[in-house]
């Protein structure tokens, strides 16, 4: 029960810290970066909000998944807006400043999107306590990200300083996760959920082929230029993984080691894809690159 409550304890500071640690990076401007092509927001926009949570609920419909595997599969396509989707760009070769407005438009937008794409594909069986998590998204997404571009408009100096600090703190946030996350379920006699059990389901393989989709809808709906369909393909398939989690909090309470493992998985599987694939395109935009 402890270790249990120290996992939700991390998760609630991983996603403070991250959260933190975009407003610090960022200004108000960077928020305004992609409305300079509204019609290319509208796309992005479609593909993040709608296209990727349906693809996402058509597959775990073929794959026939269930339990807290569909919970937690639903749970990472239907939240947008990895904090490191503008890493992901620049490694690509994509347009950076687009990418960073984007995950910053994806990160605000996904706060009201996100709890009625679940509550339109969740199971019947799973209770999502609505209020209480956007209460919980509010004070753990918004106010940090509002205090760290508020520090960053005042005090840029400030602000970064604290940047790497807190990205580690981030980092370290996540790791104690899944440290703890390890501790209790992968190795335990008998664990519901464990990553053992992952294998021998088709879960794996619809992560991946809903990741595929993501990258290939981003690309295609990413506009004329190279640099933005790049950007767009890479921001669209790495999804919120801090948003899942605090989801996952509510519908699993004290349980949440048992849909762990999904999100984990999810998230290995997206950033091994997504990074494959900005790998190559950055080695196609090398010079001399055929």
């Amino acid at each position: 029960m402890e270790i249990e409550l120290l996992i939700t304890i991390g998760i609630y500071l991983f996603i403070l810290t991250s959260m933190l640690f975009i407003g610090l990076g960022h200004t108000y401007r960077d928020f305004l970066e992609p409305f300079k092509n509204i019609k290319l927001v509208l796309f992005a926009l479609l593909v993040n909000l709608v296209l990727i949570p349906v693809a996402g609920y058509l597959v775990a419909t073929v794959f026939a998944l269930s339990g807290a595997m569909l919970v937690g599969f639903l749970l990472m396509t239907s939240a947008p807006g990895a904090s490191y989707g503008p890493r992901l760009a620049e490694v690509s070769g994509g347009d950076v400043p687009f990418a960073t407005g984007l995950m910053f438009l994806l990160c605000t937008v996904a706060l009201v999107s996100t709890p009625i794409t679940l509550i339109l594909l969740m199971p019947e069986d799973s209770v999502i306590n609505m209020w209480p998590v956007i209460r919980t998204l509010v004070l753990l997404m918004v106010i940090p990200m509002a205090a760290g571009l508020l520090v960053r408009a005042k005090w840029p100096a400030i602000a970064k300083k604290l940047e790497a600090p807190v990205v580690w703190a981030s980092y370290i946030m996540i790791l104690v996760v899944m440290l703890l996350f390890l501790a209790t379920v992968l190795f335990s006699p008998g664990a519901v959920g464990g990553l053992t059990k992952l294998f021998g389901t088709f879960g794996i393989a619809a992560m991946v082929i809903v990741v595929g989709i993501s990258l290939v809808l981003g690309y295609l709906c990413g506009g004329p230029t190279t640099g933005t369909r790049r950007s767009l393909a890479t921001g669209s398939a790495i999804r919120n993984a801090g948003m899942a989690m605090l989801f996952a909090t509510s519908i699993f309470g004290e349980n949440v080691s048992e849909v762990l493992p999904v999100l984990i998985v999810y998230i290995i599987v997206q950033t091994v894809m997504v990074g494959l694939a900005a790998g190559k395109w950055r080695k196609q935009s090398a010079p001399g690159a055929v």
